[in-house]
């Protein structure tokens, strides 16, 4: 009797959690017996009864499994926990429609883990995983990671290729900077790194950067959503840790926010907040002042820090 080994998921957590499924079958002395893409159940669970002579341990790797429809409850009989013989079922989705509870309890279902929403939890996601990958990060590199991306598996890929990188030695928030961000997003992320930190040369330089390729109202929306959160913590600094909670706030970006509150108070960050919405809203209606309207806004600020 063949034991079934479900693999729920897409795109790349899927192609992962199949290869390490495999990989681990192998090591255990499994042989890829065939590969089909779906098929039939009644063949495919018969002719899988058992493995051969000289292949006593058998894997068969069925890919797009939805397509072979519902499984009849008549052949629940015909699988075990555990076997000789394993069938790694590929799913995008979950298959509660086409497999019963019944024969899922005799089942091996894997799932890619899943991603937790708040950031402080993604950061000790992020930490976590790089402990498994034995990878030495840095909080401020967990920190950037989370703060600059979304997919769990895009980390993973991220974290593999900087533990190659350093070999072995500390991962700071410069290497995933180095490393993890294309010329336009380090250029955006100097942008608003620097205006919290009132750093008038390195935010104009990469203002002039984003500009020779980019688009001013998407950048616009970035900076107001950096500065919404300084303009939270200057104008409510006792609740600053209630407000960074309810606004889903990354640690990352709301320590630096908390550096721009105190350094240009909440006048200056309304002022230059409401600049935003106001240059956002001209640009959309063709009475913008542009690209240089977003440069004296930002130079005004800095200028006029506290």
């Amino acid at each position: 009797m063949p034991s079934l080994r479900l693999i729920v998921a897409s795109g790349t957590g899927q192609r992962r959690l199949l290869e390490e499924t495999t990989a681990e079958l192998k090591k255990q002395g499994y042989e890829t017996a065939a590969r089909q893409e779906g098929g039939e159940w009644v063949p495919l669970l018969s002719e899988n009864m058992s493995g051969g002579l000289f292949d006593e341990k058998r894997l068969v790797i069925v890919d797009s499994a939805a397509l072979l429809g519902p499984m009849p409850e008549s052949l629940g009989s015909m699988v075990e926990k555990e076997s000789a013989v394993v069938i790694v079922l590929v799913y995008d989705s979950e298959p509660t429609k086409l497999i019963s509870k019944n024969i899922l309890s005799k089942c091996t279902v894997l799932r890619p883990a899943e991603f937790p929403r708040w950031p402080r939890e993604r950061q000790m996601w992020v930490a976590n995983l790089a402990r498994e990958m034995k990878v030495d990060l840095l909080r401020d590199a967990a920190a950037l990671i989370v703060e600059l991306l979304d997919d769990p598996e895009e980390i993973r890929g991220q974290l593999r290729s900087l533990s190659m990188l350093r070999r072995g030695a500390p991962v700071s928030a410069e290497d995933v900077d180095s490393l993890c961000l294309d010329d336009g997003s380090r250029s955006l992320l100097r942008l608003l790194d620097g205006s919290c930190a009132g750093d008038a040369v390195a935010s104009i330089k990469a203002l002039h950067a984003i500009k020779k390729n980019g688009d001013l109202i998407p950048l616009t929306s970035a900076l107001h959503n950096r500065m919404r959160l300084a303009w939270y913590a200057a104008m409510f600094p006792r609740q600053a840790a209630l407000f960074a909670k309810a606004l889903g706030a990354r640690d990352y970006a709301w320590r630096l926010a908390g550096q721009a509150a105190k350094r240009y108070g909440a006048a200056k960050l309304t002022r230059f907040t409401l600049g935003l919405v106001k240059l956002n809203i001209d640009e959309k209606s063709g009475r913008s002042a542009g690209w240089n309207g977003l440069e004296t806004l930002l130079l005004d600020l800095m200028a006029a820090r506290r």
